[in-house]
């Protein structure tokens, strides 16, 4: 199943592609008779616009979910939120130590792009370099760390107000009430809708093609929402906690005295330097 899953993530684009062509071939396929203005005052017509907006929305909301849950039980997702578990014990510890560090981390990268460039242009000081080199050294973006939830679990819910919960107990029959109040409604819209079947039967063609291209769109959300989801559980939080693990090894790294960070000197404006000289 895994690797069933994995080709269909390295090529559900064309899936896609492949399900867009056959909706279009179903729409050229239809004839569209009577007018638009007819279509927009019948109200079967807008009967049929919710009922496939209706079905929409309970597709993403059920390929999202079985999404998460196919992700959150993903080999990959649970070795990931292991490891991140670990690291969130340990630098909750020490949090302070390793913002500063960070910061630190920053301004190490800043100094190394700098000199990277000086290098480039031919190993320069920054008084020998031109405007233009001087416009580019200036606008030089080096790498940021971010650690802005760092130490939050890969899975959890925050309301918002912005706090975490971390209630986990359950009431016996919680939700039941109103989950079947929405069924009252959705059974209602169905027998609606089901009450003249037997006087159309002349229009089981038309209605089968209609059923086929909503049958098309439906596994097109679903594709679209299911595969991006499951995959941000298997590959794109695996891969951040992997970069969020070398982190905070090079903070240990750095604790333990194994490498030391360059330090952000305060130098004067270099086109001032200039300036001065030129008056001088």
């Amino acid at each position: 199943m895994t690797k069933f899953m994995d080709k269909i993530y390295k090529n559900y684009i064309w899936i896609i592609i492949i399900l867009s062509l056959l909706a279009y071939f179903a729409y050229r396929v239809m004839s569209f008779e009577g007018s638009i203005q007819s279509a927009i005052e019948n109200p079967q017509s807008w009967i049929q616009l919710l009922f496939v907006i209706w079905i929409n929305v309970n597709m993403v909301s059920a390929s999202y979910d079985g999404a998460t849950n196919k992700g959150l039980q993903s080999e990959e997702f649970t070795l990931a939120d292991e490891l991140n578990n670990r690291i969130i014990t340990s630098v909750n510890n020490e949090m302070k130590s390793f913002r500063d560090y960070v910061k630190a981390l920053n301004q190490h990268e800043l100094i190394t792009m700098q000199e990277d460039y000086l290098f480039k242009v031919g190993d320069k000081t920054v008084e020998e370099l031109t405007e233009k080199e001087l416009k580019e050294y200036k606008k030089l973006k080096p790498v940021r760390h971010n650690i802005y939830g760092f130490n939050l679990p890969l899975y959890y819910e925050m309301t918002k107000s912005g706090q975490v919960n971390y209630l986990a107990s359950i009431k016996k029959n919680q939700g039941k009430r109103a989950k079947q109040i929405k069924k009252i409604f959705s059974g209602a819209l169905f027998g609606a809708m089901t009450v003249n079947m037997f006087f159309m039967i002349e229009n089981v063609g038309n209605a089968f093609i209609s059923l086929l291209i909503i049958s098309v769109g439906l596994l097109m959300t679903y594709v679209m929402t299911f595969i991006p989801q499951l995959f941000k559980f298997k590959y794109d939080i695996p891969k951040k906690v992997i970069l969020k693990n070398t982190l905070y090894n090079s903070y240990i790294d750095f604790k333990n005295g194994k490498h030391i960070l360059k330090k952000l000197e305060v130098k004067e404006n270099v086109s001032d330097e200039r300036d001065d000289k030129g008056n001088n």
